[in-house]
């Protein structure tokens, strides 16, 4: 599953700096506005339906009823396509009204429209994914995001070859004519796919008497969460370029400074999470398990682990962006202020896997009231912090806000982490030796005698930090520790 996440990162990856390129910065920053309006629809219709059919195929499963979880799994991907065609009527009305009020740019209008009909595709996809997640097949949900993404990059490349767009506005709409049509190739293959996994299992359908009463408790907290804190983030991206003409920008530099620090340095950021994203994602049906089976030792344990591994990883990570952040974002980018802004949000990175896998587990343990009233009260704070920041202190107060909003909702998430199961770290062995490890690297790497600054270089030097680092964390695992300095730790 990580090896599929890594390609669909990288495929990603690569639409974006192509995106940069063929748009530029002003250009990724009306885009970014759109695809944070999109957000909301998709994440209200598809962040429940995956999860709840998990739960629920997870549970009936672990109690012996495998007839019960498939009509419930079906029962959800029924469901999902309702609220799906739902939610693509509403964008679709809502279009025009969302780019000139929301937005405050017509320009963003034609791309909203082209994006509603995938909606109804998403939320099927979704749930299918929630049912394989829950029978811990991996190849499926992985498959599924793989071909979405090299459609989207693919049909976007070759549209883009065939015509010549006169404008941004019609450049926007071409990506998003791109998503909308990789979420129904995503559709066709998830059906396709529970199809074939139905047939080979053989197992019956057996009806679960009041299923919606099950299913609804599990699907509106997350669904509503999903919709108020995407709704809040579309809130919240749109008050930014509105802020930096207050400060003084014009509406072109407004967009070019908000395309560089989320179309650029924030998928340098996120890019990394490749591995934390699927072993998250498991850990819903993991953590889920053990609670249906009321192993609270497992749990514990499992937390811990999940807790160490992922700071373990997310630690040199920061620190090797923040040592090449100027050559990484130049060898992408092409953008000298890129390098700037990432490596001042760098160090955000341990927080956010952090509190990303901490979500994971807290909606396995059945604490998705907590994650929606933590999450909830992160984008409010987002959204009043970006209102009075941004006019004031421009892009560097836009940075504060997503620093102060990670550093929040991971001491949230945390904390009733820890109420919950009653973990344990060691902040020496998770937390000191990690960092201390990456610097040591990071500074040998840049001491090489090298021919330069140039794409090979930075290659040479991150896959060095990278060996380096995975053989110190290898090395810790065969040894319990980091050898000596454990001990004296």
């Amino acid at each position: 599953m990580a090896a599929a996440f890594l390609v669909i990162k990288s495929a990603g990856m690569l639409f974006r700096v192509f995106l940069a390129g063929r748009l530029g910065a002003e250009g990724l920053g009306l885009y970014q506005l759109v695809m944070s309006v999109y957000l909301v629809f998709a994440a209200t219709v598809s962040s429940g339906v995956c999860l709840c059919a998990s739960r629920l195929f997870t549970e009936l499963s672990a109690r012996g009823k495998p007839a019960q979880a498939r009509y419930a799994a079906e029962y959800c991907m029924k469901l999902s396509f309702f609220i799906g065609l739902a939610g693509g009527a509403l964008m679709l009305s809502c279009a025009d009204a969302a780019a000139s009020y929301l937005l405050h740019d017509e320009r963003a209008a034609p791309s909203l429209r082209l994006l509603a009909p995938g909606l109804p595709f998403l939320a099927v996809s979704a749930a299918v994914r929630g049912y394989f997640l829950a029978r811990r097949s991996t190849l499926q949900p992985s498959g599924q995001q793989l071909i979405e993404q090299l459609i989207e990059t693919g049909g976007f490349a070759l549209v883009m070859a065939l015509f010549r767009p006169r404008d941004i506005t019609q450049t926007c709409c071409i990506a998003a004519a791109s998503a909308a049509s990789a979420e129904l190739a995503s559709f066709v293959y998830s059906l396709l796919c529970y199809r074939a996994d139905a047939r080979k299992t053989g197992a019956g359908r057996e009806k679960v008497f009041r299923i919606g009463r099950t299913a609804l408790p599990v699907l509106l907290p997350v669904s509503a969460n999903a919709c108020i804190r995407s709704g809040l983030s579309a809130a919240e991206n749109a008050l930014i370029p509105s802020g930096l003409k207050k400060h003084g920008l014009d509406v072109s530099e407004a967009l070019s400074q908000y395309g560089i620090t989320s179309g650029m340095v924030m998928p340098v950021i996120t890019f990394p999470s490749v591995l934390i994203l699927p072993f998250s994602t498991l850990m819903i049906t993991e953590a889920a398990d053990a609670r249906a089976r009321g192993d609270t030792a497992a749990i514990k344990r499992m937390t811990e682990k999940a807790v160490s591994a992922v700071l373990r990883y997310s630690l040199p990570v920061t620190v090797m962006l923040i040592f090449f952040a100027d050559p990484l974002c130049m060898a992408l980018f092409g953008s000298a202020s890129a390098g700037k802004y990432l490596a001042v949000l760098a160090p955000v990175v341990p927080f956010m896997y952090l509190d990303c896998a901490a979500d994971a587990i807290l909606k396995g343990l059945d604490e998705q009231l907590s994650y929606f009233v933590f999450n909830t009260i992160d984008s409010v704070i987002r959204v009043a912090l970006t209102f009075i920041l941004v006019p004031v202190y421009g892009i560097t107060g836009a940075s504060a806000v997503i620093i102060i909003s990670e550093l929040l909702n991971t001491a949230m998430s945390l904390f009733r982490l820890v109420q919950v199961t009653s973990f344990r770290l060691s902040i020496v062995r998770s937390v000191l030796l990690p960092a201390v490890t990456a610097a040591a690297a990071c500074l040998f790497a840049q001491a090489l005698p090298l021919t330069g600054l140039s794409t090979a270089d930075l290659i040479i030097r991150l896959s060095l930090c990278c060996i380096f680092c995975a053989g110190a964390y290898m090395l810790s695992l065969k040894r319990g520790g980091y050898g000596i300095l454990r001990r004296r730790a």
